[in-house]
């Protein structure tokens, strides 16, 4: 008994060994021929729930358009979406779930630098392929890089010398930070001033500050900005706060177009609640509704048409937030097909190879150090009156392009070690 309990055993030992070695560099969920699955972990709730829903609406678009055309690979792919409430934690129990349980291809998430750096960790250890695009702060591809993790967006670095690039074409000079109080406002806060000085040398500071995430009452920091005498005011502040410091500002006397360098403020909610209050405020992306191109033309009107009867006006274009999920994954869409295959090791290695997608909006390139997408970036001001978009204020039709190369973020050592 005990030894054909143990020809058991070893028979099954063997037999595993070999299903290690069979499926070793294909991750989890890609013996599921049939089905390619994204796990896309969003604010499904509380305050950042639009922007969840907003992110969620592009992949999704890109996801149809995909099926539409007879899969990824032949495959058919699916969206697997969870709420990560915006908290590392939750994202991680989340993100484990739906790689054990679910056995998903690839790990998607936009907004949350603190959600992004400890899904870093879970892509790591589970060798899972983990695309974001919302997530801003430089140290996720630098200290905290893993070879499972892409970003296809902007960087704070590329917002930061966007926005100093755009400073310099308007007359303001007296300058006032404010930024929210943890990691990624102190590094914008530091960009900022070092790129502003790089590119605008006769602007000058005359405040800083930092307040917490959830500040009800901006009465106190406007006090101050107001005694300065500054004539513009630098932030990365986002969501509610933003809106609550812009308002605050406007009733106190700094009334539009007095104005805000914000480069994460032209989203459809913001400036909806903000209508009048959002005139003057100067904005970079990686996207604009404005660029006159025949793919990005196409692209509008495709998007618009699957969501124009959408009751609810955040999901009616494919702007903001939902032009970075959506060019994001049509990026990865691309590799994928490009490297024939599902397997990890096969589209890690098509990406770093230089990998190039020309997006509608100009040429994307994914740096192999890094792992981040090397790409052109716009800014504009927002403007009252009408637009063939949105019935609130929005942004006006001049804007200003940045090419890549300009305001890529140095490859060093320092930032990461791979970055020779």
């Amino acid at each position: 008994m005990e030894r054909t309990f143990a020809k058991t055993i070893g028979a099954g030992v063997i037999c595993f060994f070999s299903m290690s070695v069979l499926f070793a560099g294909v991750p989890l969920g890609a013996v599921a021929a049939d089905t390619v699955k994204i796990g896309n972990l969003q604010p499904m709730t509380g305050p950042m729930e639009a922007y969840g829903r907003a992110f969620t609406a592009g992949l999704q678009f890109v996801v149809d358009e995909q099926n539409a055309k007879g899969g990824l690979l032949g495959r058919k792919v699916e969206v697997i979406r969870e709420d990560n409430e915006f908290k590392p934690d939750v994202a991680v129990r989340k993100a484990k779930k739906l790689i054990l349980e679910n056995k998903i291809n690839f790990l998607a998430n936009a907004m949350g630098s603190h959600v992004a750096i400890a899904l870093n960790k879970v892509a790591a250890s589970s060798e899972i392929l983990f695309f974001h695009y919302g997530a801003m702060a430089d140290e996720i591809m630098g200290k905290e890089f893993n070879r499972y993790t892409f970003r296809l967006t902007t960087n704070i670095y590329n917002l930061s010398a966007s926005q100093a690039l755009l400073l310099a074409t308007t007359p303001y000079r007296k300058l006032y930070s404010i930024n929210m109080d943890f990691v990624t406002g102190y590094d914008t806060d530091k960009l900022n001033k070092e790129l502003i000085k790089r590119y605008v040398p006769d602007a000058t500071w005359v405040g800083t500050d930092f307040h917490p995430i959830g500040t009800k009452d901006f009465g106190p920091y406007i006090t101050k900005i107001i005694a300065s005498k500054a004539d513009a005011i630098v932030s990365q502040t986002y969501g509610p706060d933003f809106i609550n410091m812009v308002k605050t500002a406007r009733a106190m006397g700094l009334k539009a177009p007095f104005p805000f360098f914000n480069p994460l403020a032209k989203h459809p909610y913001l400036l909806n609640d903000l209508k009048e209050d959002g005139v003057g405020i100067y904005w970079c992306h990686e996207y604009s509704l404005r660029v006159k191109t025949p793919e990005n033309e196409e692209t509008i009107r495709k998007y618009h048409e699957q969501h124009k009867d959408d009751k609810d006006f955040l999901t009616w274009w494919p702007t903001s937030d939902t032009s970075m999920a959506l060019l994001g994954w049509k990026m990865v869409f691309a590799a994928v097909e490009k490297a024939g295959s599902l397997d990890r090791e096969k589209i890690i290695e098509t990406l770093e190879n230089n990998f190039q997608w020309m997006s509608p909006v100009g040429l994307w390139t994914m740096r192999k150090c890094d792992h981040q997408v090397i790409l052109p970036t716009f800014g504009g001001v927002i403007e009252a009156g009408p637009n063939p978009f949105y019935k609130f204020p929005w942004s006006g039709p001049k804007i200003v392009q940045f090419p890549a190369e300009k305001i890529a973020l140095p490859p060093t050592a320092q930032y990461n070690p791979r970055c020779q």
